[in-house]
């Protein structure tokens, strides 16, 4: 049993340095050297890079190796249009059954969101946004809605290390309030307002990114 427990450790390790931006989207990935980093022989590291390869973390580029996953911009606004239909349904299913307790955990969650943002350590304010989101679909109760927005969110932390390396007092005040809009929503059970607020963060990663399709453009126009 000792080859699967290597193998599944070695996966975790390599895919936090992948989440964590410890390595970088499209830096290129050796095997060799990442079997020295993390005190492993070579086979349990390659089947966690071939795992991560088929989840669609690293890419293989012929004749030049192994990469971590870069996004195109037709890719982002895939993954975006994908998230905002989980979520929205995440939220609904959340609204009807997230306890008194679970908003709270919410609530602490985005206080630490704004003092990572407010101190620009935003490695870690990353990781929170992250976590809102999924816990958001944990509190659904619905496994495969969190499977799935737990993979997105992961797609998502790589995204955000190819932003700027900064945000400005505006960028944190608005990321700040349309967090606090989604969680104002779940703590009221306002599943209108809820969709309004999970678009609207959306819209304002889109914006921030200087990505917007024309269908986001359209539907934005009347709400914004």
């Amino acid at each position: 049993m000792e080859h699967p427990i290597l193998r599944e450790k070695a996966y975790t390790i390599i895919k936090q340095k992948l989440l964590s931006h410890e390595i970088q989207p499209g830096v290129r990935i050796r095997e060799d050297l990442l079997a020295r980093e993390v005190s492993m022989s070579r086979t349990p590291v390659r089947e966690a890079i071939n795992q991560l390869a088929a989840e669609g973390f690293i890419v293989s580029l012929p004749r030049k190796g192994l990469f971590c996953v870069t996004l195109t911009r037709d890719e982002f606004l895939e993954f975006l249009s994908v998230r905002e239909v989980l979520e929205v349904l995440a939220l609904e299913k959340c609204i009807q059954r997230v306890t008194d307790d679970e908003v709270a955990r919410l609530d602490k969650i985005l206080c630490d969101y704004q003092e990572m943002l407010l101190s620009q350590r935003l490695r870690e304010a990353s990781e929170l946004d992250s976590k809102f989101h999924k816990e958001i679909a944990a509190f659904s109760r619905n496994r495969k809605l969190i499977e799935f927005i737990g993979q997105l969110e992961d797609f998502m932390r790589i995204a955000r290390a190819m932003e700027r390396p900064d945000m400005s007092p505006d960028e944190q005040d608005l990321s700040i309030r349309q967090h606090r809009a989604i969680l104002d929503c779940i703590r009221r059970r306002d599943a209108v307002g809820g969709l309004e607020a999970i678009r609207a963060n959306i819209r304002g990663m889109r914006k921030k990114l200087g990505i917007q399709d024309s269908a986001c453009a359209s539907s934005s126009q009347p709400t914004s």
